[in-house]
């Protein structure tokens, strides 16, 4: 990514009046993240950015909007906290969020490995947390993965997971405008963490896909790799749609078998075979979080 298209990451650029910006925090490929300081009040906050070639796609921009507008009505302790919204004089938009400390779920991953049964179960529960939430909105995240659960440092010295990045949510709301921005037969999200019906069609999607995620999530930070896991993404999609997921046992890990069959369950190619509501999960995972 040349330099020049990330003017606004430059230490000392000042965005919408509010923000100075300290040092570029991430690079993604829809766009990126800058740490910067709140001008009138001193706080580090965190300022999502469109890269300046998507800035000029309208369906992208308003793609990103949703994500701000998404987040913005959920309240949970679980969900990275949006503190503004706006466009830039340029043109590009900008969500202002809570600044957090730590590290996503899928670098815990790489630099330590899998999770004890323990760990993940928390990590986990907490998610289940903001996704239910989210359900009870009317809103299916669609993009669960590590990377989209950050694990924060509270003041205490306790871990918190906050679940980011709705730039792909669904809205079940028939009359809303922003339905419209998933085609029939659109591909959105992480194919690893994909339910078979999402990746037939993403706008067909209900809760149960984000369960679907959930489980994928809990089988990789318990067995340090995903159930699905192929060294393309064709063999991938391959694999979630025809092939039965494999139990953790498999790999050589040991978990209670009550567990597995959770996960299992989380992970019903049929969607009417599997957990319907995160609630139920949260259920499942309660003997396992002691």
């Amino acid at each position: 990514m040349p330099d020049e298209e990330l003017d606004l990451a430059t230490e000392g650029t000042i965005l919408a009046q509010r923000y100075q910006v300290e040092r570029l925090v991430g690079v993604g490929g829809m766009g990126y993240v800058v740490r910067a300081k709140q001008i009138f009040t001193d706080q580090p906050v965190a300022v999502k950015l469109l890269l300046p070639e998507r800035a000029r796609d309208r369906a992208i921009v308003a793609r990103f909007l949703r994500e701000a507008r998404a987040a913005a009505r959920l309240k949970n302790e679980h969900v990275c906290r949006i503190l503004d919204v706006g466009i830039l004089d340029d043109g590009v938009p900008y969500i202002a969020m809570e600044y957090l400390d730590g590290q996503d779920l899928g670098t815990v991953l790489k630099e330590r490995g899998a999770l004890t049964v323990r760990e993940a179960v928390a990590c986990v529960r907490q998610a289940c947390e903001a996704v239910a939430e989210a359900h009870a909105l009317g809103i299916v995240h669609r993009d669960l993965k590590p990377h989209n659960l950050f694990l924060s440092m509270r003041p205490d010295g306790t871990g918190s997971i906050k679940v980011l990045d709705f730039g792909i949510a669904k809205i079940l709301d028939p009359q809303s405008e922003q339905l419209q921005l998933t085609s029939d037969g659109a591909i959105l999200g992480s194919p690893a963490y994909m339910a078979p019906e999402q990746m037939m069609s993403a706008k067909s999607v209900d809760p149960r896909a984000d369960i679907w995620a959930l489980g994928v999530v809990l089988f990789e930070l318990l067995g340090g790799r995903g159930p699905f896991a192929a060294p393309s993404v064709n063999a991938t999609c391959a694999r979630v749609l025809t092939q039965p997921a494999p139990r953790l046992g498999d790999l050589g890990v040991e978990v209670p078998a009550g567990l597995e069959a959770l996960i299992a369950r989380c992970l019903e190619k049929d969607r009417e075979r599997r957990l319907g509501s995160v609630a139920e999960l949260v259920a499942g995972l309660e003997p396992f979080a002691r």
